[in-house]
C-alpha cells in the first residue's frame, strides 16, 4: 500500500519545465515549492516567480514572460495523462493498480482517445488501459535535459485563492472589527509565498502587470494595513514567507480595530395608505451606529454579543463603505425591549389629498429608557407633518422619534397632509 501511494504521488504531479526553448509538462514528487510572489484574489491569483518549474497550474492563456529575450515557449495542452509524454520512445516498466501484473518495455504509443498505452518488448506489442496502470520511468534524463534555465514567469492559476472571514463583537459599549483571511491552496503543491497582497475584488480574471504588483507589495510592508490605492482594495502579507501545504487552508490574520458605540435605538418601519383599518404592528429592531477607527475590508461580517467569556451569534451584516471616519448603522437583532402599533384614526378622504390622522402605542419591556425611531412610508406626497417629536424626512417619509422610559407606556398621535 505504501508502495502505491509513492507512486500514485509521483505521476500525479505536474509542473511546468523549461527545457531547451520549451515548456512541457512533467512529473514531479512533493518536493518543497521554490518561494513566489502572488497577488492573492478571491477566485484566482496572479503569480510572478522565478524559476525552471511552475509551482501552480496555469490558467490558459494568461503566461507571460517578464523579462526580455525569453525564448519562444512552447508547452503541452492540458491533459490528465500528459506526464506520459515524456516517456514516449523510453523504456519505462508499469505496475497494475489492483493485481499482481507489470510490465516492462518500450513505451511507443499513448491514444488518448482510447485511454490506452502502447508498450512493447522483442518486437511484441501489448494495448493497456492507461488509467489501469502506475507509470514508472526506468531511463535517467541526459544531462542535456537536466539543465534547465531558470525563467521569471506570470501567470494566473485559480489553485491558489483567498476568503474573508470578517467579525463583528460587541462587548461593554464597544465594537471590535476583527479580520482574517483564510488561504486556500487547492494543488498538490506545497507553497511559499515570500511576497504575497490579497487583492479584494470578484473581477480578478484580467492579468496584473509585474510592475505595478511589485511597487504595490514594496510601498506596504513597511506598516502592513488594508489600502485602496488605484481604487484596488487590497493588503499586503507583510515580508515572512508564508507557507501552506497542499490541499490545505492557512488561517492568517489582519489588522483589528476597536469603535465606540455611538448610538443604540429600537427602529422600525412599514409602508401606510388611506384604506389601512385596525392597528398595524410595529416590529422592532436593535440599531448600532458607530464610525470605523481604520480602514478594513468591506464583505459580510457576523455580529456577536460577547457576554461572560463567550458568544452569541447576531446576525449577519453587509458593510460596504468601510474607510476610516465613515459612520455606520448595523442592525444586530430584533429588539425584545420595545413593541407597538399605529393605528390610522382619521382621514379626511379615502383618496389623494388627505390629512391622515395617527396614532402609535409603544411599550417598554426593559428597565432602561429606550430611544426609538419608526420610518413610515405613505402613499403620497408629504406636504406637512404635525405633532410633538415627528418630521418629514423624505418626499414619502416621515420619522416619528423620541424616548420612553423604564417600564412604561406612551401614547403618541401625529397627523400628516398628502397631496398628489
Amino acid at each position: 500500500m505504501g508502495k502505491q501511494l509513492l507512486i500514485t504521488q509521483r505521476i500525479k504531479q505536474h509542473t511546468y519545465h523549461l527545457c531547451a526553448g520549451a515548456l512541457f509538462i512533467t512529473p514531479a514528487t512533493f518536493a518543497l515549492a521554490a518561494p513566489i510572489d502572488a497577488v492573492i484574489g478571491l477566485n484566482n491569483s496572479q503569480i510572478i516567480e522565478t524559476s525552471d518549474t511552475l509551482s501552480l497550474s496555469p490558467i490558459p492563456n494568461t503566461l507571460l514572460p517578464l523579462l526580455e529575450g525569453t525564448p519562444a515557449i512552447s508547452h503541452s495542452q492540458p491533459d490528465v495523462h500528459t506526464h506520459w509524454l515524456e516517456e514516449i520512445g523510453k523504456e519505462i516498466r508499469v505496475e497494475h493498480k489492483q493485481r499482481d501484473l507489470s510490465y516492462t518495455g518500450i513505451l511507443t504509443e499513448i491514444d488518448n482517445m482510447t485511454g490506452t498505452f502502447v508498450i512493447s518488448k522483442s518486437s511484441r506489442s501489448t494495448h493497456l488501459p492507461i488509467t489501469d496502470f502506475y507509470l514508472i520511468p526506468l531511463e535517467k534524463k541526459k544531462a542535456d535535459e537536466s539543465e534547465r534555465s531558470d525563467i521569471t514567469m506570470s501567470y494566473q492559476t485559480n489553485q491558489l485563492s483567498w476568503t474573508p472571514q470578517l467579525s463583528l463583537i460587541l462587548e461593554d459599549g464597544y465594537v471590535s472589527l476583527i479580520q482574517y483571511a483564510m488561504l486556500h491552496n487547492h494543488s498538490k503543491t506545497p507553497l511559499v509565498i515570500s511576497n504575497g497582497l490579497l487583492h479584494n475584488t470578484q473581477n480578478s480574471t484580467a492579468p496584473k502587470s509585474f510592475t505595478s504588483t511589485r511597487s504595490a507589495l514594496e510601498a506596504n510592508f513597511a506598516q502592513p494595513s488594508v489600502t485602496y490605492q488605484d481604487n484596488e482594495i487590497s493588503y499586503p502579507l507583510g515580508k515572512e514567507a508564508i507557507s501552506i501545504t497542499p490541499y490545505s487552508d492557512l488561517l492568517y490574520p489582519l489588522p483589528r480595530s476597536k469603535s465606540k458605540i455611538e448610538k443604540q435605538i429600537n427602529v422600525a418601519s412599514l409602508y401606510t395608505h388611506n384604506s389601512h383599518a385596525g392597528k398595524i404592528d410595529l416590529n422592532f429592531e436593535n440599531q448600532l451606529s458607530f464610525t470605523f477607527a481604520k480602514d478594513a475590508l468591506p464583505g459580510q461580517y457576523s455580529t456577536f454579543w460577547q457576554r461572560d467569556g463567550l458568544l452569541i451569534p447576531s446576525n449577519q451584516v453587509t458593510l460596504d463603505t468601510v474607510r476610516e471616519g465613515n459612520s455606520v448603522n448595523i442592525i444586530t437583532n430584533k429588539s425584545q425591549d420595545i413593541t407597538g402599533n399605529l393605528t390610522l384614526v382619521n382621514a379626511t378622504s379615502t383618496k389623494l389629498p388627505s390629512i391622515q390622522t395617527w396614532q402609535a402605542v409603544l411599550i417598554n419591556h426593559s428597565d432602561k429608557t429606550q430611544s426609538y425611531s419608526i420610518k413610515q412610508t405613505t402613499n403620497g406626497v408629504i406636504s406637512t407633518t404635525k405633532g410633538k417629536d415627528v418630521k418629514q424626512i423624505s418626499a414619502k417619509e416621515a420619522e416619528v422619534f423620541g424616548e420612553i422610559k423604564a417600564h412604561s407606556k406612551k401614547l403618541i398621535t401625529y397627523k400628516i397632509e398628502l397631496k398628489n
